[in-house]
């Protein structure tokens, strides 16, 4: 009985140990591993690999409405840009990566993410901070992604920004202005618009000059065809006390002065009463007196009506362009020539998010009808194509 006893104390006894040994085994294996000699006979421990939380990808994750309205662009088209501008970011950052370490390289945003905030902050569907959280960014480095987005597009400018040169397409473009009113020789009409820009406090603090925290204004002229392409952009920068009327603009353009060369012999540009009539830009007759003249303004009207409707298709499209831009001035003229180009792209490609439908009323600005003696060739016009 003795003996027995005995046994089942000392079973007791090892249990007890084994437990304790249990609860000491993660020190045990860190000694078993840090002696060489022993860890080769261990097998080696496994842990579980952390899951990380797979990040927010709009082309997944939105639908497609909910993406044409955010991006401006339907899913295609916007994989269409970014395999479009692909190489030139991938080929700044690798340029940009010399100059920084290791650690930061593993911090950059993919170059798909870059491309989507840019649009998505310049169509301004939200605040700026919200479309930086959206895509894992400070505000900060959004401001910077769409500098370098808006720089990659200009460099595409010539390829779709540009006047009909060859024959055959300065007669498709005149025919698209000839079907809405019966209006001859018109290849494009000019229109305008502003842009407020003040540059930041940390850009006027490293120049320490008052000048450069003055508020200014883009002046922004545009020139459309019948189908609301945009076929030439000019940008001029004034202060905001510098009133310049659209007559002075387009006096300084480079549209003015290649008409003037006879570059589009033959051809006319449309303009509202805020422009100088001159024998290849014809303005509204300031009163209509006879019919030929009423007919003229009434045809003039509707064949500059494209214009309007492009400019406010512009404007609805990216928001950027009514609020006030903080940042580089040089950074204002980059963004504007890339809504232009992403509007083109738009229209070539056909995109399913623009719709001009529903657009809505523009507001007709009238300007102080300027008088000049320049006004016989447009006489001569009204009567070779109005005169019953």
């Amino acid at each position: 009985m003795d003996l027995e006893t005995i046994e089942r104390f000392q079973n007791d006894l090892d249990d007890l140990n084994a437990f304790q040994t249990f609860l000491n085994m993660d020190q045990i294996i860190r000694r078993i591993h840090c002696n060489k000699e022993l860890a080769k006979f261990c097998a080696p421990i496994r842990t579980k690999p952390r899951r990380r939380k797979r990040r927010f990808n709009p082309l997944i994750d939105l639908r497609e409405k909910e993406f044409q309205y955010s991006y401006r662009f339907s899913k295609d088209s916007m994989k269409r840009l970014i395999d479009m501008l692909r190489d030139d970011l991938e080929v700044e950052q690798q340029n940009n990566a010399v100059e920084v370490d290791k650690a930061h390289q593993k911090c950059q945003v993919p170059v798909e993410k870059q491309i989507m905030a840019a649009v998505r902050y310049w169509g301004r569907t939200e605040h700026p901070e919200i479309t930086a959280q959206m895509h894992g960014v400070s505000l900060k480095t959004l401001m910077k992604i769409s500098k370098r987005v808006a720089e990659a597009l200009s460099y595409n400018a010539s390829r779709y920004i540009r006047m009909p040169c060859l024959l055959a397409e300065k007669e498709k473009v005149a025919k698209g202005f000839y079907d809405i009113a019966h209006m001859p020789q018109v290849i494009g009409a000019v229109n305008h618009t502003q842009m407020k820009c003040k540059r930041n406090k940390a850009a006027a603090a490293q120049k320490h000059s008052e000048q450069n925290t003055m508020e200014h204004i883009l002046h922004i002229q545009i020139v459309t065809d019948a189908s609301l392409k945009i076929r030439d952009l000019d940008c001029h920068l004034a202060k905001a006390f510098d009133s310049r009327s659209p007559a002075d603009i387009f006096a300084q353009s480079r549209i003015k002065e290649r008409f003037e060369q006879n570059e589009f012999r033959g051809r006319l540009l449309l303009g509202d009463s805020g422009l100088k009539c001159s024998s290849y830009l014809y303005t509204p007759v300031l009163y209509g007196l006879t019919l030929a003249e009423q007919a003229f303004n009434s045809s003039l009207r509707l064949t500059y009506e494209p214009a309007r409707k492009c400019l406010k298709l512009l404007q609805q499209r990216f928001g950027i362009l009514n609020d006030e831009f903080q940042g580089s001035l040089a950074t204002a003229r980059h963004i504007v020539v890339a809504l232009v180009l992403l509007h083109n792209m738009a229209l070539e490609w056909k995109d399913a998010a623009i719709d001009t439908t529903n657009l809505k009323e523009f507001d007709d600005h009238h300007y102080e009808t300027q008088i000049n003696t320049e006004e016989r060739s447009r006489a001569e016009f009204i009567k070779n194509h109005f005169q019953k």
